[in-house]
């Protein structure tokens, strides 16, 4: 493998995760870690992280054990707010090994929000949201009352892996897994 078929990335990580890759060569995200970190509001990552699970997956498949996905950086500045206690892992990893998309994309995702087209797109959206008197988009998906916004919102995350439609210059990624050699440098 060239080094140009690689890609370098960063990601912040606990102390558990470091101690497992130190221990088995190889670190896997399990649904149950994700309910443990974000306890009560789990849920709000979870349909979020599901939906992207379902349509990362058949850009790259997951390797046996792993269940959810692991954010990487191209930039690490933005890896730089990580938690107290995290550790900054410099990698190098393959670049049929993850999976690209635009950071503000992502983000409104994770807002439960519409990821417009253009923004004449975006423009009509809000309109009609504030039309139905919601204040922010994530309250229809939030509530039973909206489910036609809800849809229309979901339908929309699939932008997120259409780089003709940017939010922003900010690449962010997900691996499936990190491999011990990968790592070039643990901070």
């Amino acid at each position: 493998m060239t080094e140009f078929s690689k890609l370098r990335v960063w990601t912040a990580q606990a102390d558990i995760v470091i101690d497992t890759i130190e221990k088995d060569g190889i670190y896997h995200v399990k649904r149950n870690y994700v309910l443990k970190k974000y306890e009560q509001i789990s849920k709000l990552f979870l349909e979020p992280y599901d939906w992207f699970i379902s349509r990362a997956a058949s850009k790259i498949s997951p390797p046996p054990g792993a269940e959810y996905p692991i954010w990487v950086y191209c930039d690490p500045i933005m890896v730089s707010n990580y938690a107290p206690g995290d550790h900054i892992l410099d990698i190098e990893v393959p670049r049929d090994k993850v999976i690209l998309f635009d950071q503000a994309k992502w983000l409104k995702i994770l807002n439960l929000s519409y990821i417009p087209a253009n923004p004449a797109d975006g423009e009509r959206f809000k309109r009609t949201i504030i039309e139905y008197g919601l204040q922010h988009e994530s309250k229809a998906f939030t509530t039973n009352f909206y489910p036609a916004f809800k849809r229309e919102i979901i339908r929309s995350w699939d932008r997120l892996f259409d780089d003709s439609i940017k939010l922003s210059q900010d690449e962010m990624g997900a691996l499936w897994e990190i491999r011990k050699d990968w790592i070039t440098s643990i901070v």
